[in-house]
């Protein structure tokens, strides 16, 4: 592609970005100065419904506020366009919106642009209706900037050119902003303004994210049925306020709670671990055979029997001593599970939790001292040896202090 297709196709571009529904916008020189010139189209140029409808319009807009709205007045003779007919707009730089965001994309990311236009919009819709004023067709090509400061701008308005036939063709490519009972020749009110003006906000967010609040606002405010939108602009913007509002409320909580949550497991991670646990009051144990309260004392049953001897006893007196034996230390073992479970349920406890390394340590040993003294007493009624019930003691309370601790997690 050479220099001179570069340049045609950047015309045609910019052409096709300027092409407003009255006709194209373009720069003129006019006597060494560059005016803002707008060539209205052929096929409105022969309509006397519309130039009425256009010396309406130059006298109304003179009652509107300069803050949105661009001054213009229909040329004569040395601005004429192929078509004829021309609109002299007031001196500035101006672009449509859509041709801003074709050169400069990246401004939708920009803090707060998308929430700056969209305010204007709101502002130059409200300072129409003030005068019973539509302007019916909000499309990105319809909506200019001021380059520089990317003011929002409005040229001509939808509700002077109701009366023309053909809607459709009048709002060429941009029907898809104009409510439908403007198209059909129905009831225009505001209710017309927020169905376009729903369009528009929904067209700025084609190229960024829409938030949640905004698809909901856009949904109730594009309706078809013109009853199902908001009643007016104020309640519209209210709404989209409202749901801003509402969504940082929720976004500031899940913040805050994320804090907490991080400033809580910080707090708990560099505690012991025993902090972790939570008292569970164990369950109630069946009642237990009690030998010993049955009379049955180990010394006496097996008699006194010296050591040498023991090879001289008969094989059922082995068997019946084996026997013994066996009941002497399951009395044992229920006896100090008892006991193991209730002196270790004084170390893991819901009052212990947080207590510091050096108490923890403290109460540790006192529960061991307490341990072993039981487990001396209870050895001494059965007559087991004290390396057999060191064994079995052994035994039990790594099982309790195993059973405290998945209780407590």
């Amino acid at each position: 592609m050479n220099y001179d297709e570069l340049l045609s196709v950047r015309d045609s571009e910019n052409a096709a970005f300027c092409q407003l529904p009255l006709g194209k916008l373009t720069r003129r020189n006019v006597d060494g100065k560059y005016l803002n010139v707008v060539d209205i189209r052929a096929a409105l140029c022969s309509n006397v419904l519309f130039d009425e409808s256009l010396k309406y319009e130059c006298k109304a807009v003179g009652l509107l506020k300069p803050q949105h709205q661009l001054r213009f007045m229909v040329g004569g003779d040395d601005v004429k366009g192929d078509t004829g007919m021309t609109l002299v707009v007031e001196r500035g730089v101006y672009v449509t919106l859509a041709q801003l965001l074709y050169e400069t994309p990246s401004l939708v990311a920009k803090d707060k642009f998308l929430d700056n236009i969209i305010s204007q919009a709101f502002e130059a819709a409200n300072d129409l209706s003030a005068q019973n004023i539509w302007h019916l067709c909000y499309s990105p090509q319809n909506v200019l900037v001021r380059r520089g400061d990317n003011q929002l701008l409005l040229l001509n308005h939808g509700s002077f050119y109701t009366g023309l036939s053909d809607q459709n063709e009048f709002y060429a490519g941009m029907a898809d902003y104009v409510a439908p009972e403007v198209l059909s020749h129905g009831t225009i009110d505001e209710r017309s303004e927020i169905y376009s003006l729903g369009k528009f906000i929904q067209s700025l967010y084609a190229m960024a994210s829409m938030p949640f609040e905004v698809k909901r606002m856009i949904k109730k405010a594009t309706a078809p049925v013109p009853e199902d939108r908001y009643s007016s602009l104020d309640e519209m913007k209210k709404a989209l306020s409202r749901m801003r509002s509402a969504r940082q409320t929720v976004t500031t909580f899940a913040v805050a709670a994320v804090a907490a949550l991080v400033l809580i497991w910080g707090y708990f991670s560099v505690m012991p671990e025993q902090s972790d646990m939570e008292y569970v009051k164990p369950a109630p144990k069946d009642t237990e055979e009690e030998l010993l309260d049955e009379g049955f004392d180990p010394v006496t049953e097996l008699g006194f029997i010296p050591s040498d001897t023991t090879t001289t006893l008969t094989p059922e007196q082995k068997k019946k001593m084996a026997e013994y034996e066996k009941k002497a230390e399951d009395i044992f073992r229920k006896r100090y599970e008892r006991e193991a479970d209730r002196i270790l349920s004084k170390l893991y406890n819901k009052s212990n939790k947080g207590m510091t390394d050096k108490k923890f340590r403290t109460t540790s040993q006192q529960t061991f001292e307490e341990l072993t003294k039981a487990q001396e007493e209870i050895a001494s009624q059965t007559a087991l040896p004290l390396s057999k019930t060191q064994r079995i003691a052994t035994e039990i309370i790594n099982k309790v202090t195993d059973a405290k601790k998945k209780e407590f997690k």
